[in-house]
This record gives structure tokens, sequence and C-alpha cells, in this order.
């Protein structure tokens, strides 16, 4: 849902008016950790579903350690950049997907696809809202990831509209 928000927004923003160009204004050395921690998560989601290639299990051992150094490089690109205001929408949704996380186990449940899944602690956190058919890329979202993709929105709106209001006037 990411990829969706990105592109929607930069569509939205070219119609309100808003420039590409200022995205020079970001503090870039710390939002490619961002983006890096981002990267780390969807390989891993992305791997988790291609279980055929031999390979791929080594790597899957060491799930736990890159999620935690992918939340870390992820916190790292929020917090040095919280000065957007769209970054505490984006923090307080991956904060929602680290309590689901790691009160069970590095697993994040998944009711939509099995409801039968039993001793899950915050339930309500996990993978419990379906975007099915007609939409394009059918999927399960946790409510952290939907925070998210609203916080990644505005936050792309916030530095392409640029207003002084948004940006304090400073720049990164």
């Amino acid at each position: 849902m990411f990829v969706e928000a990105i592109l929607i927004s930069i569509i939205i923003g070219l119609i309100r008016g808003g420039k590409l160009k200022r995205f020079k204004s970001i503090n870039h050395k710390t939002i490619w950790v961002f983006i890096l921690g981002i990267l780390i998560q969807y390989i891993f989601v992305f791997l988790s579903k291609v279980e055929e290639i031999d390979g791929l299990n080594k790597l899957l051992v060491y799930n736990k350690q890159l999620q935690i150094i992918s939340y870390i490089l992820i916190l790292i690109g929020v917090l040095t950049n919280i000065k957007l205001r769209s970054f505490w929408a984006i923090l307080f949704g991956y904060v929602l997907n680290f309590i689901v996380l790691i009160s069970n186990n590095w697993e994040r449940p998944n009711l939509i696809n099995n409801p039968m899944v039993e001793d899950i602690k915050f339930p309500v956190l996990g993978d419990t809202i379906l975007f099915s058919e007609p939409y394009p890329i059918p999927r399960t979202m946790s409510l952290g990831d939907l925070i998210i993709s609203f916080g990644i929105f505005a936050l792309i709106q916030e530095i392409m509209l640029g207003e002084d209001s948004f940006m304090g006037g400073y720049r990164l």
C-alpha cells in the first residue's frame, strides 16, 4: 500500500501545484536510512512468499535480526526528520507494527487468512484489513500499515507543496 500512497500523493501533489524539485530540501542522508529500512521489510515480505528457493531459507533464518535492524533504520530516519509533521503519523504506525511483532514472537498475525489462531496478543494490530478485488493488488494490511500509508501520503504533500507553515522556513 505504500507504493500506491506514494504514486497517488505525487499525482495529487502535482495537481495541487506542488513541485517535485522541493524534494531537494529534505535531509537526503537520513531519508535514505529510512528508505533502506523499508526496503529490508519489503524484501522479507516478498521472500516469505517465495519459499521454494533453497538459498532463501538460509536468509530467512535471520528474519528476526534483520527486522530489528530495519526498525532501527526506520526509527533513525523518522527521528532525524521529525520536524516534518507527517513523520509523526509514520512513527505512530511503525510503533503499532512493532508492538504487535514484539508481543507475538516476531510474527504478525494474519486474522483474515487464519482466523482461528490462538494466543495472539493485540489481535487488532495484526493483519485485519482486507483489500480484495476489485482493488488492483489484493492484500491484507494492519492498522499500522494504514497509518503509515497515510503518513507517507501526507509527507509527500507536505514536501511538494512546501508551504512555510509546513516546513517552518528552514532548509535541511
